[in-house]
Formats: structure tokens, sequence, C-alpha cells
């Protein structure tokens, strides 16, 4: 069975392979448009993103971990969205400009009142999920740790005691009781969601500019 230190190095390949794959794509010369350069910022933030989770589980903060496997899905869903957008370089122009968020944008799709879906985040998860299904109870459980809930609060609790019915805390930062199962599967959820966003950026890039190795 792989260890902590195993999956962490399958992330950290990750890291590397992206823009291993997309330099052969993107060529001194290439013309760049505005979804090029949301694309190459998507890439910067999810290889960014996954150095901070390495660290986050190198240092036992498992709620700084799946605040970062929450963002990290959320980049593959602002991804995949790019290609429900109406007039996608037009509309990333007036986000490049600040006219308008991503969330305000159209989509080419329709509701039943003829009137054109949003690029909101309910829309952006229901499209992923089409995508993988797997997705949605990952985005369920992270969404505790970025929305405050009490999620956080089991991770500072290091003694229960059921004879005096007492529990003590240790309020300092640091991950008091999560398994190491639970950091195991952590790992495996980053690692999925990583290896998904840059299929979806090698793709888009691919199709934009010709063949790479996008593969693999």
């Amino acid at each position: 069975m792989a260890s902590l230190a195993d999956r962490l190095t399958k992330i950290e390949a990750l890291e590397a392979d992206l823009p291993r794959k997309a330099a052969p794509i993107i060529q001194p010369g290439t013309g760049m448009f505005f979804v090029d350069w949301y694309v190459m910022g998507a890439a910067q933030r999810t290889m960014a993103q996954s150095r901070g989770f390495r660290a986050m589980i190198e240092t036992r903060n498992f709620p700084g971990a799946a605040i970062l496997l929450r963002t990290q899905i959320d980049t593959a869903m602002r991804i995949n969205g790019l290609r429900y957008l109406d007039r996608p370089e037009e509309q990333l122009s007036e986000v490049f400009q600040g006219e308008k968020t991503f969330r305000q944008l159209d989509s080419w799709e329709e509701t039943d009142k003829e009137r054109p879906k949003k690029m909101q985040d309910v829309f952006l998860r229901g499209k992923l999920v089409e995508e993988a299904p797997w997705i949605d109870p990952v985005y369920e459980k992270t969404s505790d740790f970025v929305h405050l809930s009490f999620r956080p609060l089991f991770s500072s609790i290091y003694h229960l005691d059921d004879d005096t019915r007492t529990i003590s805390f240790a309020i300092n930062g640091e991950d008091q009781t999560t398994d190491e199962s639970d950091y195991f599967e952590i790992c495996d959820a980053f690692f999925d969601v990583t290896k998904l966003t840059g299929t979806f950026i090698l793709a888009i890039l691919t199709g934009r500019h010709g063949c790479g190795e996008a593969d693999g």
C-alpha cells in the first residue's frame, strides 16, 4: 500500500508534468488571447495550490489541505466551464478589464424561461459532475472547511473521557485526531482533481494551438 510520502511524490510529479506537456503546445511566438491567458492563469493556480497542499499535509494541517482541495475543484469547474461560454473571447475580455466577474457571464445554455444560465457555482458544479461524478461528494465534504462549520472543531479534540464526560481541546492550529487513512483519502482526491484539471487545461491548449504531448 502506498504511503503518505508516496502519495505526495505522485502529486509533486503532476506539478512538473503540466508545464512539460504544455511547453510543446505553446511555442515561442504563439499568438495569445484572453482565453489563453485565463487558461495559463489556471495552470499557475493549479500548480501553486498543489505546492500549498503538499505543505499542509506535511505539517498535518488537515483543514488547510481540505480548503486547497476545494479550491482545486473550483479551478476544474471554471476551466471545464469555458466550453459553455456564449462568446468566450469577448466575455473573458470583460472579466480581464474588470467589467464583469466570471460568475456574471452568460452560458449558451438556456433556462426554462429562455434566459441564459450564468456561470455560477451551481451551474459549473453540475457540468463538472457530468464529466466526473466522483467530484460531487468531495465538493460537499470540503465545502464544510471553506465555509465555517463545526468540521474544523473536530480536529482540535485530542481527548474524550466517557467516564467523566469531558472533552479536552488543543487550539493550536495542529491536527489532533484525523486518522492516517483520512490523509490518504484526501491526497488521493487531490491527485485526481489535479490530474483532471491538467487534462482540461492541456485539451484546451491543444485544441487552440495544435498538437502537443497532451496524452498520458
